[in-house]
């Protein structure tokens, strides 16, 4: 469906605080703050030619199927889309709705609304990845952050003619977050290697370790991103749109790409795990051998500070007072006796 030509009044939902916002004329769209918004004619070969947002508005689908982009944290975001690209009211509501992690619905009969949430982003910090759209055969409103790798990654592609031809869009992101997961594997793969051999040289050491810590959290981190494309993939297979039944076959490949990533991930994580134990075994054995160093000390010489403690008491009758090698026999004796403690230990293979 493409926008209805004309003004339009309009109201837009805060995603903070999801209540509605007074009516107000229409006006030109504000494009102050949308540096990372941008809109694509696909050519259907594979290309497509940028298209300024200000004709977004009378684009018609005999111009070509198009890719709309916004970017989640542009100020008053439910009016600069409306301004864009208008909505229908049902679209807009779940468009803008809230989504736990993957959340799929079909309106108007042959279209698709799709809601993606990286769990992980805002609970550890990772980059964030979130995906909103509204698609059809002949157009994609997405919203989604312009620097994530999958949007960068489909926008090379098409710059370089090598990208979606319309209305396989869906799969095309899908394939492009499934294709940069598979580089980071090799990352992850080429950084556990390394550290596994720095471990087995001994050379481990507490920014090794860091590292360690990191690469489990980052592999964890991109497990649950795998997952979440599988399951968005395994979701909109299931629906039944016109357009996306073409697509099935492509989409079942697709699926299980992502669950070879996963087995491969999950290999990973078992590796990080058993490397993570290794060294923690490592760690502990080193502070035993320590603790254990310390007591042979403290044993060894208990009975000479109780002797030199004995003999430091202030009262009469502490023999050798008078005798000017006394000194020299006590030093000799307890010389004798650490010498005869150590033997004895040695002897019961406890040093």
């Amino acid at each position: 469906m493409g926008p209805t030509s004309g003004s339009r009044r309009a109201s837009g939902r805060c995603l903070r605080c999801a209540r509605w916002m007074p009516e107000e004329p229409p006006a030109e769209a504000d494009m102050d703050g949308v540096d990372n918004a941008f809109a694509l004619l696909l050519d259907g070969g594979g290309g497509a030619r940028p298209l300024p947002l200000e004709q977004v508005r009378d684009w018609k689908p005999s111009d070509g199927a198009l890719w709309l982009n916004l970017s989640p944290d542009i100020p008053d975001l439910p009016r600069v889309l409306e301004q864009t690209f208008p909505l229908p009211p049902d679209v807009r509501d779940t468009l803008l709705g809230d989504v736990g992690r993957v959340r799929t619905d079909v309106v108007q009969g042959d279209q698709l609304i799709l809601l993606m949430q990286h769990p992980d982003a805002v609970r550890t910090g990772a980059p964030p990845r979130m995906l909103r759209a509204w698609m059809s055969s002949q157009h994609c409103v997405t919203i989604a952050y312009g620097g994530q790798p999958a949007v960068v990654l489909l926008r090379h592609k098409l710059a370089q003619g090598h990208g979606p031809r319309g209305p396989d869009l869906f799969l095309a992101f899908a394939n492009a977050a499934i294709e940069e997961a598979a580089l980071r594997l090799t990352d992850f793969d080429d950084a556990l290697s390394e550290l596994e051999g720095r471990f087995e040289e001994r050379r481990a050491e507490d920014v090794a370790a860091e590292h360690l810590r990191r690469l489990r959290r980052g592999l964890l981190e991109q497990r649950r991103f795998v997952s979440l494309s599988r399951d968005a993939i395994v979701r909109v297979s299931l629906l039944d749109v016109g357009w996306l039944v073409a697509q099935e076959p492509r989409m079942q490949q697709s699926s299980e790409r992502a669950g070879s990533l996963l087995k491969e991930l999950d290999a990973l994580v078992e590796r990080a795990r058993v490397l993570h134990e290794d060294e923690k075994a490592r760690q502990d054995d080193k502070s035993q051998r320590i603790l254990y160093l310390l007591t042979i000390i403290s044993g060894v010489f208990l009975p000479l500070s109780f002797i030199t403690g004995l003999l430091g008491v202030n009262l009469g009758g502490i023999p050798g007072t008078e005798w000017r090698g006394a000194f020299l026999l006590l030093v000799l004796v307890l010389i004798v006796l650490a010498v005869m403690e150590w033997r004895a230990l040695r002897r019961r293979d406890l040093v």
